[in-house]
């Protein structure tokens, strides 16, 4: 069946770099790295309107080059979509319904979680102001820079503003990763830093799958849907 997206997504992972590429607390890097090749054969043809970025920065500075690239890339593909509507357009020899031409943006942000249990999946639609978000430094740098950017939530100096992030959404997918007895900050970093076994990696495998249903729902999500 034909998938005829509403909107754009930019699917963007948050973790560590190297040495800490395959730690828990890059659960959301390894569940990017599953979720790409599904996305290729389960939504064929959507390519246009979705793109998956892994961030290159420490999980407490993800904030600042995530938005610029969102902000890039959101600018330069709702362009490129409105050449291809005027495009068709202007060589259809039959009058038509006029396509969509204007696409809300969805930020997805696919991050490790602490809270439950590994390999389980939490969804939340919206920033803090939705649900907390537990301290968790990735989440607070991004929801931070887009606050100082005015662009979630909207601020009101703002609220004129066109373009593909006039009326951002932000999905969080968090990925469970269990957590230690322990609350204490070392115990807790220790074992976030822990390198993932290989029941660990297939039970993140095991989580895509649901993940890329709710990607597909969310591409297809009207705007102004809640």
């Amino acid at each position: 069946m034909e998938i005829l997206p509403h909107r754009l997504l930019f699917i963007a992972s948050i973790g560590n770099p190297a040495p800490y590429q395959k730690t828990r607390h890059s659960a959301g890097h390894l569940l990017l790295d599953a979720l790409k090749p599904l996305l290729e054969t389960t939504m064929p043809n959507t390519g246009l309107y979705h793109e998956t970025w892994k961030s290159p920065a420490y999980m407490n500075e993800s904030g600042p080059r995530l938005v610029r690239r969102l902000e890039q890339w959101a600018t330069e593909r709702a362009n490129r979509l409105e050449r291809i509507a005027v495009a068709t357009r202007a060589s259809s020899s039959t009058p038509s319904i006029p396509a969509q031409t204007t696409y809300p943006t969805t930020l997805v942000i696919l991050h490790d979680e602490l809270s439950i249990a590994q390999g389980k999946v939490r969804v939340v639609r919206g920033g803090p102001e939705s649900f907390s978000l537990r301290g968790h430094r990735g989440l607070i740098s991004i929801c931070e820079t887009l606050r100082k950017k005015g662009l979630y939530p909207r601020s009101s100096g703002n609220k004129s503003a066109s373009g593909p992030l006039a009326d951002l959404s932000i999905l969080r997918i968090g990925l469970g990763i269990g957590r230690p007895t322990s609350h204490e900050t070392k115990a807790v970093s220790d074992y976030v830093l822990k390198t993932v076994t290989d029941k660990e990696l297939k039970a993140y495998h095991d989580a895509a799958m649901p993940v890329v249903g709710t990607i597909r729902d969310e591409l297809l999500r009207p705007a102004g849907k809640a």
